[in-house]
C-alpha cells in the first residue's frame, strides 16, 4: 500500500520544523509527502523547502499556491493530488509520534472494512499543560457508530488515516464551506466504516492563533451561528444524495437520524430568526441532536443576552 501525507501550511514558521522532523523520523516512511503553502507571508515555505533540501527528501514536495485559498480548499486540493492508497492529513503545528504511520497503516492493512481511522491525541497548551483525548488511552480499536449528534466531529483531521476510495466519494460532495475532516467523518459514519484507535499518536498544539481557535471564537455570534445552520442544512441534503447514489447497504438508521436532525435544524433556525421562546423550549426535545448539550443553553444566551 502506498502512503501519502498532506500538510496544509500558512504562516507556521514558529512550529513547522518540529512537525516535519516528526514525519521524517517515522518508523514506517510515507511514499509521498505533499506540503501546500497557502501564500504565507512569513518564512514557512522557505523553511519547508530548506528542510527537504537538507535531508534530500526526494519524495517530498512543497507547492506554493498562486493565491490564498483558505485552509478548507487547501486541504481538499492536497487530497486530490495524492497518489497513495492511504492518506494522512496533518497540520503545520503538530508533532507525530514516531510510530503513528506504522500503527495506523498496520490496522488499515489488517481491516479492509475500515475506510477512516482516527486516533487519540495529546493536547499541548501554551502554558505546557497536556491532556489526552477524546477517549482514554486503552489502545483498543473501536467502531464509531451513528448517533443523532453526528455533527459533532470527535477527532480532528490531524489524527486521520483514510483510504483514497473514501476520499474519491467524498470529493464528489465537497462544498467550499465543508472542512475536509467533517466531510470524511460524516460520510464514513453514515457508511459504517469509521473506527478509532485509542492511543495518543500525535501532540496537538492548542494556541490562540490557530485557525481552529479563531473559528471557534467566531462561531459564538448569532451571525455565524446562522451561517453554520445553513451549512448543516446543505450537509444533510448531501448525505441524503449520498445514500441514494453511492451507498447500497441498509439505510434505516441513517434515514431515521437524518429525519430527526432535519427537524432539529428547522426549529433551531426558527429560534434564531424568529426568537420565539416557545420554539426554544421545543428544541429541548432535540437535545440528542446537539453536538454538545451546553450548546442548547448557548442558543438562549446568544439570542436573548448577547444579541450579536
Amino acid at each position: 500500500m502506498k502512503i501519502s501525507v498532506v500538510i496544509s501550511t500558512y504562516n507556521g514558521e514558529k512550529y513547522l520544523e518540529p512537525q516535519l522532523e516528526s514525519i521524517r523520523k517515522q518508523t514506517v516512511q510515507p511514499d509521498q509527502v505533499l506540503i501546500f503553502d497557502d501564500c504565507s507571508t512569513d518564512k514557512t515555505s522557505r523553511i519547508a523547502q530548506a528542510f527537504i533540501q537538507k535531508f534530500n527528501l526526494t519524495n517530498w514536495k512543497v507547492t506554493i499556491n498562486e493565491h490564498n485559498k483558505g485552509w478548507r480548499k487547501n486541504f481538499i486540493d492536497g487530497i486530490k493530488s495524492c497518489n497513495g492508497d492511504l492518506i494522512f492529513t496533518g497540520d503545520q503545528d503538530d508533532i507525530w509520534r514516531q510510530d503513528k504511520i506504522a500503527v495506523m497503516s498496520k490496522i488499515m492493512q489488517k481491516n479492509s472494512n475500515i475506510q477512516l481511522l482516527t486516533s487519540n491525541y495529546c493536547e499541548l497548551y501554551e502554558n505546557g499543560k497536556r491532556k489526552v483525548g477524546p477517549w482514554k488511552n486503552t489502545k483498543q480499536l473501536n467502531q464509531i457508530k451513528l448517533q443523532n449528534n453526528y455533527f459533532l466531529i470527535q477527532s480532528p483531521g490531524c489524527t486521520y488515516c483514510f483510504r483514497r476510495s473514501l476520499a474519491e466519494i467524498c470529493l464528489k460532495y465537497w462544498r467550499s464551506n465543508y472542512p475536509h475532516d467533517a466531510l470524511l467523518w460524516r460520510f464514513a459514519l453514515f457508511s459504517n466504516v469509521l473506527y478509532t484507535y485509542t492511543d495518543d499518536l500525535i501532540i496537538w498544539r492548542k494556541h490562540a492563533t490557530s485557525a481552529f481557535s479563531k473559528e471557534s471564537r467566531d462561531l459564538k455570534t448569532i451571525t455565524e451561528k446562522k451561517k453554520w445552520l445553513a451549512v448543516a442544512e446543505s450537509f444533510n441534503s448531501d448525505l441524503k444524495k449520498f445514500l441514494k447514489t453511492d451507498f447500497s447497504g441498509e439505510q434505516r438508521l441513517q434515514r431515521k437520524a437524518l429525519k430527526r436532525v432535519d427537524y432539529w435544524i428547522l426549529n433551531r433556525k426558527k429560534f434564531y430568526y424568529q426568537k420565539n421562546p416557545l420554539t426554544g423550549l421545543k428544541l429541548a426535545f432535540y437535545l440528542d441532536c446537539y453536538p454538545r448539550y451546553r450548546q442548547y443553553l448557548g442558543d438562549w444566551f446568544l439570542i436573548y443576552l448577547k444579541r450579536k
